[in-house]
């Protein structure tokens, strides 16, 4: 007997992106993980009124020199991204008395490289010429 349900939703996998935002910080003033981790559990409890841990994980870029300057973090549900940036492009925080910039995170999609013929301003068609 199958423990599978006739009546489900299809599966939809999830992506990332729609668990996340990302981070920038000011010039001179970054955050850590930790700080970004405990500010997004705790702001959300209060919001929501009871404690879960909304927070999957973040990720700061550490740079070889310099301090960091942005950031990426993910939430466990897909519903608070949405809730924390509402109908705004970039919303900003003040963590532990520094700025913390945030906006809805979106891979870069890789561009599909250009061929010769494609990316001749004829688009390749070369009727004019020697046949």
């Amino acid at each position: 007997m199958s423990k599978l349900n006739a009546n489900a939703l299809p599966f939809r996998p999830v992506y990332n992106d729609e668990h996340a935002l990302f981070l920038t910080f000011s010039n001179g003033f970054p955050l850590t993980e930790v700080q970004i981790f405990h500010y997004f559990n705790w702001q959300l409890m209060i919001i929501i009124s009871c404690y879960y841990p909304y927070v999957e994980g973040v990720n700061v870029h550490h740079p070889k020199f310099g301090d960091p300057l942005f950031g990426k973090i993910v939430f466990r549900k897909q519903c608070i991204p949405a809730l924390l940036m509402g109908n705004k492009e970039k919303i900003y925080f003040i963590v532990d008395g520094c700025h913390l910039y945030c906006k809805r995170f979106v891979t870069q999609k890789s561009q599909p490289e250009a061929t010769e013929s494609t990316s001749l301003p004829d688009d390749g068609n070369h009727s004019d010429g020697d046949e």
